[in-house]
């Protein structure tokens, strides 16, 4: 597994899309925060920027359309601990007309350091078939755009490699 050299500083060039406290109930038996919860903290950011979108909740009631994840990579850099601040940032790497590429960060804002690296793939699906459709018109600009932001950054994001949109 490749060190990820991305920096702090470098991630906090996108938008901040989810910031909490790590709370108690996130330990596992092993007094240990759960893997859910990393994924669970990227999916907070995720939300955040669908709704930017235009693809959050309204969306999905008023259209019946919604997101599936389909694949994830998650690795884990630094234990994040009950009581520590943590950000989410969330990079767009690839996009087509039904799926999109992410990279979730996770940075613990109280040890100043870069906690996991959240990689997703994800689809929009017409709930009413439960099966895969394009985003639409007005969701798809303002992903494509981000996309754009996105492309325009001077880092690459350390991806795992085997994964697509």
């Amino acid at each position: 597994m490749r060190r990820i050299r991305t920096t702090l500083a470098e991630i906090r060039q996108l938008e901040l899309a989810h910031r909490q406290m790590i709370p108690a109930a996130y330990l596992d038996e092993n007094q240990h925060v759960n893997v859910q919860y990393y994924v669970h903290l990227v999916e907070k950011g995720l939300v955040t920027l669908f709704e930017r979108a235009g693809l959050g909740e309204t969306y999905a009631a008023a259209d019946e359309y919604g997101n599936f994840a389909l694949e994830q990579h998650i690795r884990y850099l630094a234990e994040l601990l009950v009581g520590e601040q943590v950000s989410v940032y969330i990079r767009l790497l690839e996009l087509t007309p039904k799926r999109a590429y992410f990279m979730g960060f996770i940075i613990n804002d109280s040890r100043k350091q870069l906690a996991s690296a959240v990689e997703l793939v994800q689809m929009n699906v017409d709930m009413r078939q439960r099966r895969g459709a394009p985003y639409p018109p007005a969701g798809a600009a303002a992903l494509q755009a981000l996309h754009a932001r996105h492309e325009r950054l001077d880092w690459s994001a350390p991806v795992c490699g085997v994964m697509r949109a």
